[in-house]
């Protein structure tokens, strides 16, 4: 028996049993709460009553029934619990409440099971749900339109089998102490999950610490005694949760003892491999900076040291920022996802104060879940999957936008070798060069660091620090696209000097080779190298040569509560310290190089530009960037800036080539003030100097030496099929559009039988909505094959199945080409047919330079008839790579 038929079977079942159901008195329909392997609580709430039972049985016929107790709720409203104990681990039971002549539909659970049975588990954590007045029925849209199809459709698995707890660090209602928001805003669009999925919530600010919120939660209570279910922990299978209250009353010692204790515990926890937490409030949040607070950074400091020294890996789950984000710790096994917005108005970016942090990989504007697949056993691993609901101007049906996956068992990358610089450079060739990322297990890479010293041994305060990920997908441009993993540029070295560099590099699954072998180099004089092209570029002139809107301040040691300058007698603050203060600032130096204008616009000539920046206390953001102009002073192009928010001077050093055509170069200073009332963007010691290209020596790829081609996986090669849902099983999971769109089953509502599988599309409309236009899609991120396409070397091949009932209809399928913004470039050739059985059809197109992103569109035309018979099964689109 398929599982969508024994999903049918069952549900039949339980349809004879709703009949006698009398729900008009639930106020709050039953849900699940603390579920161990032999028991489980079980609160609904009634608009009267004190009697407080729950039926139940391992069968819809139930049998037995158990009581419990009520407390007031609101007016004469009684909230009920009762506790099942004596159950059997990892066993499906039924039961409905009872409260006087108040009955509730039979609903299913499942025991958790025991944790030597080594079980995997599937967790779901979303948060913010809280009610926004310009979108009051997003929360139910997530959680019935996407969560529910999401575990019934796509994964084919009824609500108790798919999904083990839900996870909700915070913000369940707009205000915790508005009653009745509480059963519509929150309990109600969640009663169908909550009645066969235990809700595990931590507070978040909007809750307001209301003595509501512990009447209608039943929660572990194992925290510090008083705190109980303000902190606590529960064990599911090889995974601990811990759930944290980081609200101001409670950013409090007591909570951190408890935390380092529970911890030791674990760390000794045979069955223990992971360790999952919740907390609402940031340590640090890209989108919305104002949100974060240093106690949450405390703990997670001691989930970070916890997972390295006991080598279980963490996650931390927050919230309160209204938007997606997952990242990475640089030196820990340990990953951090805001898992918003589930209905609280989004954070959009440029709304507010943000910052793109190298720990975080992608953060996304967006409505959604995070869904976390758990596998126990001898290789025990998690695979954390974002699945989007989109925004509000491009909503999206369960489209799967991140995943990572971290493996308990997982060996570390080979350990990389440097290649270049040689052993004596020019002082303007300062690239660095690793060799190819090779990893064991067959992993791709996920991150690099880089360390430049003056010794070969002693790296403990190295000249440069800097490391990256794979990916940095900001305001839905990934940043690092085309970007070799294995190059990096060290930026502005000194004439005569000697430094020694190493690097090391990091696999997906978040393991870092050892660092290779400290590579010693001098640099020569160069007659390529200019002088500092800046006019006063330490402030020790004033402000002298530099123009802008500002404000622009040369302070000295520590003026008007600043800092001592890095260097000489003064330094630049950009934004106001002592007067004028302002939350955006900016100034520049405008550098005529109109002399080098043939090298330039032969491509031979690069700006080598670097500076030292430092803030306050490390919020606000120092900032600089180039600008190349022509002689009219039009922009011809930018580089990314360069920020640096240390509460320490901290030098960076950069380089890019200038556009032909370049006349004019603009060093401009930015000062972002994310708290306080100063803006303490500080700059110190800036250098502009211009180097040729041609000097340097390029150094070709290799392998680290002895390790066979297989190994080396980080070149992108040919992709498996990039669709999701590519024939319909999932329901319409992944796909968007004004549709319609329906994912039918074989001859439903006289149509026609599935080219494979169970299911297929049909868009344009046949059971309902029909339309004389049907259109969806899928949009696809290729952004990591931005070098190869730049070069011509990826091309896609694209198709499917289509036919339609009897040879009028038209389905059609086509490639949109769009840039990182969005805009299209181009389009491919429309692939159709007519014919009324299933037909393949199938085409090839070359990824023109600047393609970042795929949009694959289905479209159905009705000719005749009311239907509109538009069928597809089977898609595909894969890259390949010359």
């Amino acid at each position: 028996m398929t599982n969508n038929l024994r999903i049918l079977s069952l549900s039949l079942l339980l349809a004879i049993s709703q009949a006698h159901a009398h729900t008009e008195g639930l106020a709050v329909h039953p849900y699940l709460q603390s579920a161990t392997p032999t028991s489980i609580w079980i609160k609904w709430e009634t608009s009267s009553g004190d009697e407080s039972i729950v039926e139940w049985g391992d069968t819809a016929k139930l049998g037995r029934q158990a009581s419990g107790t009520s407390e007031t709720g609101y007016l004469l409203s009684r909230i009920h619990e009762v506790q099942l104990t004596n159950l059997a681990p990892d066993t499906v039971y039924f039961y409905r409440v009872r409260t006087g002549d108040t009955y509730s539909h039979v609903h299913k659970f499942r025991t958790p099971p025991l944790a030597s049975a080594e079980k995997s588990s599937r967790i779901l954590a979303v948060s913010d749900m809280q009610r926004d007045s310009g979108n009051p029925g997003k929360f139910s849209e997530i959680i019935n339109q996407g969560v529910l199809p999401y575990v019934q459709q796509a994964l084919g698995l009824e609500l108790q089998d798919g999904l083990n707890m839900t996870l909700i660090p915070g913000d369940l209602v707009d205000n915790g102490q508005d009653y009745n928001s509480w059963r519509t805003s929150f309990f109600s669009p969640i009663a169908a999950l909550a009645s066969s999925v235990p809700l595990y919530p931590a507070p978040g600010n909007h809750e307001r610490d209301t003595p509501t919120y512990f009447k209608y939660f039943h929660l572990p209570e194992n925290g510090t005694p008083g705190y109980e279910e303000h902190w606590w922990y529960q064990d599911h299978s090889n995974i601990r949760v811990l759930s944290l209250d980081t609200n101001t009353n409670y950013r409090i010692d007591e909570q951190l003892i408890w935390l380092d204790k529970v911890l030791a515990e674990t760390c000794l926890r045979t069955q223990t491999d992971f360790v999952f937490a919740q907390m609402h409030h940031p340590h640090k949040s890209e989108m919305w900076i104002a949100g974060e607070t240093d106690y949450s950074g405390k703990i997670v400091e001691r989930l970070e040291a916890f997972s390295t020294r006991c080598n279980k890996p963490s996650i931390h789950f927050f919230g309160h920022t209204h938007a997606y984000s997952r990242g990475t710790s640089r030196d820990h096994n340990h990953t951090m996802v805001n898992v918003a917005s589930a209905g609280g108005n989004l954070d959009y970016f440029g709304e507010f104060a943000q910052r793109d942090y190298t720990e975080f990989s992608v953060s996304e504007d967006e409505y959604g879940f995070v869904v976390v697949d758990v596998t126990a056993g001898d290789d025990p691993a998690f695979e954390l999957k974002r699945i989007s609901m989109g925004d509000e101007q491009v909503p999206l049906n369960s489209q799967v936008k991140d995943t990572l996956t971290v493996r308990l068992n997982n060996t570390a990358p080979f350990t990389p070798e440097i290649l270049a610089p040689t052993a004596s450079i020019s002082a303007s060739c300062a690239n660095a060069v690793a060799t190819l990322f090779a990893d064991p297990d067959k992993d791709r890479f996920g991150a690099a660091h880089w360390q430049l010293s003056s010794r070969c041994d002693d790296f403990g305060q190295p000249l440069v620090d800097t490391w990256y990920q794979h990916e940095n997908i900001w305001d839905g441009v990934d940043t690092r696209a085309g970007l070799a993993p294995n190059r990096f540029a060290l930026g502005q070295l000194e004439p005569g000097a000697q430094y020694c560099l190493r690097v090391r590099m990091r696999d997906r699954s978040l393991a870092w080779s050892d660092w290779s072998q400290p590579h010693p180099f001098t640099t020569t004089d160069s007659s390529h190298l200019t002088d500092n092209l800046l006019q006063n570029p330490g402030a020790e002139l004033g402000t002298d040569s530099w123009q802008g809107k500002g404000p622009l301040e040369s302070l000295t040691d520590k003026a008007c509560g600043s800092v001592s300058p890095y260097q000489g007698e003064r330094f630049f603050a950009v934004g106001g310290v002592c007067d004028n203060e302002s939350d955006q600032g900016r100034a520049y130096q405008r550098v005529d190089v109109s002399n080098w204008a043939a090298s330039i616009d032969n491509g031979t000539l690069k700006a080598l530009y670097a500076g030292w920046l430092r803030s306050w206390g490390g919020s606000d953001i120092p900032a600089f960037t180039l600008e190349f102009r022509d002689a009219s002073l039009t922009l011809l192009s930018s580089t990314s800036e360069v920020k640096g928010s240390s509460a320490s001077w901290q030098q960076h050093r950069h380089e890019a080539q200038l556009p032909a055509n370049t006349r004019y170069i603009d060093f401009v200073l930015t000062g972002q003030r994310t708290s306080g009332t100063d803006n303490d963007s500080y700059f110190d010691n800036l250098g502009l100097r211009l180097a040729e290209q041609s000097s340097c020596t390029r150094v070709p790829d290799r392998g680290p030496t002895g390790v066979a081609d297989e190994f080396i996986t980080q070149k992108p090669g040919n992709s498996e099929n990039l669709l999701q849902n590519s024939g319909a099983e999932a329901g319409i999971q992944g796909w968007s559009g004004a549709g319609p769109v329906e994912s039918l089953t074989n001859y439903q509502c006289d149509s026609i039988p599935a080219a494979t599988g169970q299911r297929f599309f049909a868009v344009g409309g046949v059971c309902n909505g029909e339309s004389a236009q049907g259109q969806i899609s899928q949009k696809i991120s290729v952004q990591h094959y931005a070098s190869l396409i730049a070069a011509g070397q990826v091309k896609v091949i694209y198709g499917g199945k289509l036919r339609n009932y009897s040879g009028k209809d038209t389905p059609s399928v086509q490639l949109r080409f769009l840039d990182n913004r969005g805009q299209l470039l181009n389009s491919s050739e429309k692939l159709s047919t007519t014919a009324a059985q299933w037909t393949t059809v199938s085409g090839q197109a070359l990824l023109l330079e600047n393609t970042a992103y795929i949009e694959f569109v289905l479209q159905g035309t009705r000719n005749q008839g009311s239907d509109n018979d538009s069928y597809f099964d089977d898609l595909i689109l894969k890259v390949l790579v010359d």
